[in-house]
């Protein structure tokens, strides 16, 4: 059964910005009572994720740490995945929230290559979305977008994207 690591300023890169899987570093002291009420949810969770780490960081012992991330209350939850902070959460919360924010961070941020894979072609295709439909609006009101050649290529090169596109969105099905 895993267990929650406890962490320090000096550990802190290597157990949660080098890590494999993504992380939940909970900032916490020993004085704070709702620190200690969300201390035996993060213990239960541990234990029931193998493609997740959670961590805890003393602040009153690791005060570095804690100035670099802004600590000003606890509990204080981050979420950290390929090295960088994704999400947090602020207070003392139910296990229910806390289970659905793991969860949410697992499936955008999955350790298992395949997974990995998905996630990141997913994210190309719905930026390549989102910015075709900008283009596409954008071509709409500008004016004499039509009839520059400039503009034409563009429009052209959009709609290659799109095409693109939709072979991306059938290779991440059949991943």
């Amino acid at each position: 059964m895993k267990n929650v690591v406890e962490i320090t300023d000096n550990s802190f890169e290597q157990e949660v910005l080098n890590a494999e899987t993504p992380v939940e570093v909970d900032f916490w002291a020993p004085w704070c009572g709702p620190c200690r009420m969300v201390g035996p949810i993060y213990d239960k969770l541990a234990g029931q994720y193998d493609n997740f780490k959670f961590c805890k960081i003393n602040v009153d012992e690791n005060q570095i740490i804690a100035q670099q991330f802004g600590i000003q209350s606890i509990p204080m939850q981050m979420f950290f995945a390929d090295g960088k902070k994704v999400d947090e959460i602020l207070g003392a919360v139910p296990e229910n929230m806390i289970r659905t924010k793991v969860d949410e961070v697992v499936r955008k941020y999955p350790s298992d290559e395949k997974s990995r894979l998905k996630a990141i072609l997913s994210t190309i295709i719905e930026s390549n979305k989102n910015s075709s439909e900008k283009f596409k609006k954008w071509h709409r009101k500008a004016d004499g977008a039509e009839n520059n050649p400039q503009y034409s290529s563009i429009a052209q090169a959009i709609a290659e994207m799109e095409t693109l596109n939709g072979r991306l969105l059938q290779l991440v099905k059949e991943i």
